[in-house]
């Protein structure tokens, strides 16, 4: 049995099948791009660009989750797309992400498609070996505290008790 028979066969169960996904997908990941890109959202990443690295959390909770800011800039958040701060298991300097949730009939299989913006960092400074890169994500509160510090977030360790 190839991997090509293993995926048909998982998708027979379903009342769709993988090209529906994946088109639902595309046209999920379309409204999050012509969202990023209006003149308005585009301002304020040029702005969020410029900061240096440490400063970006703090401009993040100011303006971008900021939902006062944002239309005081002339930026209205479709409905349906969140804004939101993340983090990964591989320790990624996740600043926030602009997300949109699939429609419902695909949820068990996938449910949201997001676009994510980073501090800059090297690539191979990011760990893949699966022990670490699926660790637990680090709160974000605690990761962009950790970003604002400059601390390595490599070297964060999960909070007991949270």
């Amino acid at each position: 049995m190839t991997l090509k028979d293993v995926e048909a066969d998982m998708y027979r169960q379903l009342s769709y099948n993988q090209d529906d996904l994946a088109q639902a997908m595309r046209a999920t990941y379309s409204n999050l791009i012509d969202f990023i890109t209006t003149p308005e959202f585009s301002k304020i990443l040029k702005e969020f660009r410029a900061l240096q690295g440490h400063e970006r959390p703090a401009f993040v909770l100011s303006v971008i989750l900021n939902k006062e800011e944002l239309a005081r800039r002339g930026v209205h958040t479709p409905e349906g797309i969140l804004i939101q701060r993340s983090s990964f298991g591989d320790r990624r300097p996740t600043i926030f992400c602009v997300k949109k949730y699939l429609p419902k009939k695909y949820s068990d299989v996938w449910q949201n498609v997001n676009i994510t913006f980073d501090n800059e960092f090297a690539d191979e400074s990011v760990s893949r070996a699966p022990g670490i890169a699926w660790r637990k994500p680090l709160p974000v509160d605690i990761q962009a505290e950790a970003i604002a510090r400059g601390a390595d977030l490599e070297k964060i360790e999960y909070p007991a008790g949270t």
